[in-house]
C-alpha cells in the first residue's frame, strides 16, 4: 500500500529542530512505525525490539546495545517500551552530545504511566502522538475544520453523494486503522479478532502482573457499549461482575496502550455545578463497531429499537472524537473537552484555543436540522460568551450548509475532511 502522509509529520518536523530525542507514540498498528521510517534519515539505523534476538540483546546490555550505532547520525527503536532500561542509557547517550534528533524511538505503550519506567526525560524528548487515520489523511487533505469554521469558510456546496449518513456509517464502521482501510466487512472482523488477541496474550502482559487477562477483552467490550459517555466505574464493574479497583486497574492499562482516552471536562470559573467526570472514548470507531457488534450499514440503517438507534449515535460520536482530537496534538493550540452540567445541558465537544476562544459542536446522526439542535449551543453561549468568542456548530449527516445565527453553523460532517 502506498504510503497515506500523516498530519503529525508537521509536528515531528518541529519536534526534531528542538529534542535530542522523539518518540512517535501511540496504539498498536496505527502507522507509528511507517511514519518513523519514513522520517529517517539516510544514515540513520532502524532496529525493532518486536525481534526476540535483539530484545533479548538490549535487556542484557543496554549500553553495549546503543554503543554499537555510536557512530551513526541517528538510531531508530521501535517499540522501545519492551526494554524499560534503554530509557536511562539514552538519556546518558544523548546528553554527551548537543546534537539534535539523536533518536528516534516507537512506543505502542505510554512510557509516561509505565510503572517499570522511571526516567522521565524531560527536556530531550519531544512526543509526536499519532493515532488512527483521520478521514482528511487518508483522503489526503490538510487539517482546516476549524481555520474554516473560525473565518467563516463554509461557502461549498455539497451534493448527498459527498455525505449522507449511509456514507457517514461506512467510515464509522471502518475506522482509521491503516491496515483494515481497503479490507471488507468480513475481513476486518478477521483482523480485529487477531488484533484483539495479540493484544491480551502479549502487550498486556508487558505492563504487569495481569492475571486475568480475559478481563481486558471484557473491559473493551464494556468500553465500545459506553464509548462517548461519561465514565461510570460502577456500571463498568457490575457489568463485569468484578470490584471496582480491579476495573480501575485494566482501564488504566488500557489507557496506557492508547485503546481508551478520557476526554475531560471543560471548565469555567462561573460555571454553577458543571460536571467533571471525563468522557470515556475509545480509540478508533471501527474498533468500536466490530467490539459492538454493529454489522453492516443496511443493519445500522434499519435499526428501530433505541438501544441500537442509541449505539449508532455513540459510534458516529466516536467517528468525530476520531477527526477532532488529533486537531489537539498540532502545534498544542487547541484543547478538546466535553461539557455537561447537573441540570442535563450538554455540549458534545468543546476546542478551546489559547485565547479562550470556544468552537462548540453538537454531533446529530440524522440528515436534517432544527433550530432546537442549537438550544444547548445558545445557553451555553449566553452563559460563557460575554468576554470570548463562541463559533456553535451542529455536525449532521445531511449535506446542505445551513446558518441559523451569528456565528452558528449546521454542517455536514463532510466538513470535517474537506
Amino acid at each position: 500500500m502506498a504510503y497515506i502522509r500523516r498530519w503529525a509529520e508537521a509536528e515531528y518536523s518541529l519536534a526534531e529542530t528542538i529534542f535530542k530525542v522523539v518518540i512517535f507514540s501511540g496504539v498498536r498498528q496505527c502507522g507509528k512505525t511507517t511514519l518513523m521510517r519514513e522520517c529517517l534519515p539516510q544514515d540513520a539505523a532502524y532496529v525493532s525490539l518486536d525481534k526476540k534476538n535483539l530484545r533479548q540483546a538490549a535487556e542484557e546490555a543496554p549500553g553495549g546495545f546503543l554503543q554499537q550505532y555510536r557512530g551513526l547520525s541517528c538510531l531508530a527503536i521501535d517499540e522501545v517500551q519492551k526494554v524499560p532500561a534503554l530509557f536511562s542509557e539514552i538519556k546518558a547517550f544523548a546528553d554527551e552530545s548537543p546534537r539534535l534528533r539523536q533518536f528516534l524511538l516507537s512506543g505502542s505503550s505510554n512510557y509516561k504511566t509505565m510503572p517499570t519506567i522511571h526516567e522521565s526525560m524531560a527536556g530531550r524528548l519531544g512526543e509526536v502522538r499519532l493515532r488512527p487515520m483521520t478521514e482528511g489523511e487518508i483522503q489526503g487533505r490538510p487539517s482546516r475544520f476549524v481555520e474554516r469554521v473560525c473565518n467563516g469558510d463554509v461557502g461549498s456546496i455539497l451534493s448527498e453523494a459527498d455525505c449522507s449518513k449511509r456514507l457517514i456509517i461506512e467510515k464509522a464502521l471502518r475506522g482509521g486503522f491503516p491496515e483494515v482501510l481497503r479490507m471488507q466487512s468480513a475481513q476486518r472482523d478477521y483482523w480485529f479478532e487477531a488484533y484483539l488477541g495479540s493484544l491480551v496474550t502479549r502487550d498486556l502482559m508487558e505492563l504487569g502482573d495481569f492475571r486475568k487477562p480475559q478481563y481486558m477483552r471484557m473491559l473493551l467490550q464494556q468500553c465500545a457499549a459506553s464509548s462517548s459517555r461519561m465514565v461510570n466505574v460502577s456500571a463498568l464493574s457490575a457489568s463485569m461482575e468484578t470490584n471496582r479497583p480491579t476495573v480501575q486497574q485494566y482501564l488504566a492499562a488500557l489507557q496506557t496502550m492508547f485503546l481508551v482516552e478520557l476526554l475531560p471536562a471543560w471548565q469555567n470559573k462561573i460555571a454553577k455545578r458543571a460536571a467533571s467526570t471525563p468522557k470515556l472514548m475509545l480509540c478508533d470507531s471501527g474498533l468500536m463497531a466490530y467490539l459492538a457488534d454493529l454489522g453492516s450499514v443496511d443493519a445500522a440503517l434499519s435499526a428501530e429499537d433505541k438501544a441500537r438507534t442509541d449505539l449508532i449515535g455513540n459510534l458516529l460520536e466516536t467517528w468525530v472524537y476520531q477527526q477532532l482530537v488529533p486537531i489537539t496534538d498540532l502545534g498544542r493550540k487547541w484543547k478538546l473537552y466535553h461539557f455537561r452540567n447537573a441540570s442535563g445541558k450538554e455540549i458534545d465537544f468543546v476546542l478551546e484555543n489559547r485565547n479562550g476562544d470556544l468552537v462548540c459542536l453538537e454531533v446529530k446522526a440524522s440528515e436534517g436540522v432544527k433550530a432546537e439542535h442549537f438550544k444547548n449551543l445558545r445557553w451555553f453561549r449566553e452563559q460563557f460568551g460575554k468576554d470570548r468568542r463562541i463559533w456553535s456548530v451542529v455536525l449532521y449527516t445531511g449535506h446542505d450548509v445551513l446558518r441559523y445565527g451569528d456565528n452558528e453553523l449546521a454542517l455536514p460532517m463532510a466538513f470535517l475532511w474537506l
